[in-house]
C-alpha cells in the first residue's frame, strides 16, 4: 500500500469520507486513492477557496469534519480565506496540500532563495497562525501519528482547523513495514471548578435582573439539549450573539433578541440593564459589546464562561468578574446539578418582554422594495427545518435583522472572518448530504467573488435556492460613508462599482433564474421556494436602504440609530444613562 491509499484509508475509517478539491499537479496522487476507494465520496470545485468555505458549512450542518485538498503554491495560497473562516468560527476541518519533491525543496539545500521547486511555498510558516495544528510530513514512517494529532488537535478544547502539507514524492512512497502507531491524546479540555459554580449561584440569587448570553460555543460543545433544559428550569430571560442565533426558536417565551452593533434593540436594552450577565460560549468581540468596551453591560456582575483561556484575558478593557474556564456543556450540566436558587423575577420578565416587543421604524416607499419587506415574507415562507446561509455586508445585517429562529432551522454565516464571496460556495456544502432546503441569501457584490461556484451547483444538480439582494452598490459601507466621509461614494457607486445582468449569467450556467421587484415578489418567493431543482432570484431593492438599527461609533449598546427621543429612551433604562456621541450633532446629554 502507498502513502496516498494508507491516509484515505485511516481517515475514512475514521468517518472521515467526504472531501472538498481542487485538483493539481502536487496532490494528484491522493485525490487519485480517493476517486478509488469505494467509501469516498468527494466535489470538485471551481476554486479552493471555495471548497474550504464549504467544508465548514458541512461541518454546521451535518457535524461531520470535512477534509480540503488542494495542490501546492498557487492552490494552498488559495486556502488561506477558508482556513481563517474556520480559524475564527471554531470549525474543526483537516486540509491537505501537495508539495513539492522534498528532493526539489529549498529544506534541502543551505542557501535560502525564496523558491527552488516548481510552484513551492512554505505552508507551515504561512500557515501556522491559523491552524491548531500543522506539520509538513517529512518521515512517512509518522504518518499515523501526524493524522492523529490533526485530526484531534481540531477538536480539543477551542476547535479548528488543522493542516498537513505532504511532498508528492512522500504521497506515491510505500508505507512500508516500519509505520510507527498512534498513541492515546490526552484530554486537555478545562472543566469547570465548583468554587466557580458557588460563586455564581450566589452572585444568581441576589440578582434582580438576570441575563442569559447563549454563544456559538454552547453548540460547538454539543450543549443545546442542556441549554434549553437550564432555560426552563430556572426562567432566565436570554439573548443571543449571531453566533448562538439559531440555537433556540425565537418563539420561545424567554426570548428576548439577539445583542450587538446590528442586534435588536429589545436585546441590547435587556443586555445593558440586566445586574447579572451570565456569558456561555461567547468571545464578547466588540461587535457584541460596541465600540466603547466600557459602556457595554456596565453595572451587570459578569461571569463568562469559555473555552479559550485567551478570550478571558484579552486585555481589550473587558471587565470579567467571574472567569470560567470551561467546556460549555460541561458547565450547564454542572450548573443545572448545583442548588441553583432564584429566577423568576416577575417584574424583570415583564420587562424584557417589553424589550421584545420594541418595533422599529422602517418605513417603506411605494414604488421601490425594500430589503425588509422582502426579507420578512421570505421568514413567513420558509420552512423549519430548512437552512438559510447569508453572505457578508448589508444584506447580512438585513437577514439577521429580519429572520426569526424556527424549530429546526439552521440560519449562520461566517460571522468571524466575514468573507465577501462565502456563501455560495458554504450552501454547497450545507446541501452535501442534505435533503431539507438551503437558501443562500447574498449581495450583488459579493456574489461576484465566487460566482463561479454556480457551475458546480448546476454539476452537481444542488436544489440551492440563491436570492441576490440587488442595490447595485456596497451599500453598507455606503452608509458608513454618510456618517463619517459626508456621502462621498467612493469605489462604492454606480461611478466605480457595476454589476452584471445575475439572470443572464445564471442561464449561462444553465440554472433557471427570475427577477424580483415591487410588484411581484410575493409571488416570486412562492415560486422559488415551490420550484425542483436549484433557482436564482435576481432581487431589485432600494438602492438607499440603510440598516435599521445600527450603532453608531462610541455610543453604548442601548442608543441605536435612528435616535430615539431622549425620554422614549431613558424609558427603557433602567441604569444611568451616558452621552452620546453623534457624528452629526456631537456630544448630546442624555443623562436623566
Amino acid at each position: 500500500m502507498k502513502v496516498n491509499e494508507y491516509i484515505i484509508n485511516y481517515l475514512i475509517n475514521r468517518e472521515l469520507d467526504t472531501f472538498f478539491l481542487v485538483t493539481g499537479g502536487a496532490i494528484v496522487p491522493i485525490i487519485d486513492a480517493i476517486g478509488n476507494h469505494p467509501k469516498a465520496k468527494y466535489y470538485c470545485f471551481q476554486h479552493e477557496q471555495s471548497a474550504a468555505m464549504a467544508a465548514e458549512s458541512f461541518y454546521r450542518t451535518s457535524g461531520k469534519m470535512g477534509v480540503v485538498l488542494s495542490t501546492s503554491g498557487p492552490g494552498a495560497q488559495n486556502l488561506m480565506n477558508g482556513i481563517c473562516g474556520c480559524w475564527y468560527e471554531s470549525i474543526p476541518c483537516l486540509f491537505i496540500t501537495g508539495q513539492v519533491n522534498t528532493q526539489e525543496s529549498i529544506e534541502s539545500i543551505s542557501s535560502n532563495p525564496r523558491q527552488l521547486g516548481f510552484q513551492e511555498t512554505d505552508i507551515v510558516n504561512a500557515f501556522k497562525g491559523f491552524t491548531k495544528y500543522i506539520k509538513k510530513i517529512d518521515n512517512k514512517s509518522l504518518i499515523d501519528i501526524y493524522l492523529q494529532n490533526a485530526i484531534q488537535h481540531s477538536n480539543q478544547g477551542r476547535k479548528g482547523p488543522s493542516l498537513l502539507d505532504i511532498p508528492v514524492n512522500i504521497q506515491n512512497q510505500n508505507i512500508g513495514e516500519e509505520i510507527k502507531p498512534n498513541v492515546p491524546f490526552p484530554n486537555i479540555l478545562p472543566l469547570t471548578q465548583d468554587n466557580h459554580i458557588l460563586e455564581l449561584n450566589k452572585e444568581f440569587k441576589k440578582s434582580k435582573r438576570p441575563l442569559l448570553l447563549i454563544g456559538h460555543g454552547v453548540r460547538l460543545s454539543g450543549g443545546i439539549d442542556e441549554i434549553k433544559s437550564l432555560i426552563n428550569n430556572i426562567k432566565i430571560p436570554f439573548v443571543v450573539s449571531w453566533g448562538g442565533f439559531d440555537i433556540i426558536p425565537h418563539n420561545h417565551p424567554l426570548f428576548i433578541g439577539d445583542i450587538g452593533v446590528y442586534g435588536s434593540r429589545g436585546g441590547n436594552y435587556a443586555i445593558q440593564n440586566c445586574d447579572l450577565l451570565i456569558s456561555i460560549g461567547s468571545r464578547l468581540d466588540t461587535r457584541q459589546t460596541g465600540g466603547d468596551i466600557n459602556s457595554f453591560s456596565r453595572e451587570s456582575f459578569k461571569a463568562v464562561v469559555e473555552v479559550d483561556f485567551n478570550e478571558l484575558n484579552k486585555e481589550n478593557g473587558l471587565k470579567i468578574d467571574l472567569p470560567i474556564l470551561s467546556d460549555a456543556k460541561d458547565f450547564i450540566n454542572k450548573w443545572k446539578q448545583s442548588n441553583i436558587e432564584g429566577g423568576i423575577i416577575t417584574d424583570w420578565l415583564i420587562q424584557c418582554n417589553k424589550y421584545k416587543n420594541t418595533i422599529e421604524n422602517r418605513k417603506l416607499k411605494d414604488d421601490v422594495l425594500t430589503s425588509y419587506e422582502f426579507l420578512e415574507e421570505l421568514n413567513l415562507k420558509l420552512p423549519k427545518n430548512s437552512t438559510i446561509v447569508p453572505d457578508e455586508g448589508g444584506h447580512l445585517v438585513w437577514s439577521m435583522q429580519s429572520l426569526k429562529v424556527k424549530e429546526g432551522q439552521r440560519i449562520y454565516s461566517n460571522f468571524g472572518n466575514s468573507s465577501m464571496g462565502w456563501a455560495l460556495p458554504a450552501s454547497i456544502g450545507a446541501q452535501i448530504d442534505n435533503d431539507n432546503l438551503v437558501v443562500c441569501i447574498d449581495g450583488d457584490g459579493g456574489f461576484q467573488m465566487n460566482i463561479q461556484e454556480l457551475q458546480t451547483v448546476k454539476h452537481y444538480n444542488l436544489p440551492i435556492k440563491i436570492f441576490i439582494m440587488n442595490n447595485n452598490c456596497y451599500g453598507i459601507i455606503k452608509q458608513f460613508q454618510d456618517a463619517y466621509f459626508d456621502s462621498r461614494y467612493t469605489a462604492t457607486e454606480t461611478q466605480d462599482y457595476s454589476a452584471p445582468d445575475f439572470c443572464k449569467v445564471a442561464e449561462a450556467y444553465g440554472i433557471e433564474s427570475v427577477e424580483a421587484n415591487k410588484s411581484n415578489y410575493k409571488e416570486i418567493i412562492n415560486f422559488a421556494l415551490n420550484k425542483k431543482g436549484s433557482i436564482l432570484v435576481n432581487v431589485i431593492i432600494d438602492k438607499e436602504q440603510k440598516l435599521i438599527p445600527k450603532l453608531e461609533f462610541g455610543n453604548p449598546l442601548e442608543d441605536m440609530s435612528p435616535y430615539l427621543k431622549d425620554e422614549e429612551l431613558n424609558n427603557n433604562m433602567i441604569i444611568k444613562q451616558l452621552t452620546r456621541r453623534d457624528n452629526t450633532q456631537g456630544w448630546v446629554d442624555l443623562k436623566k
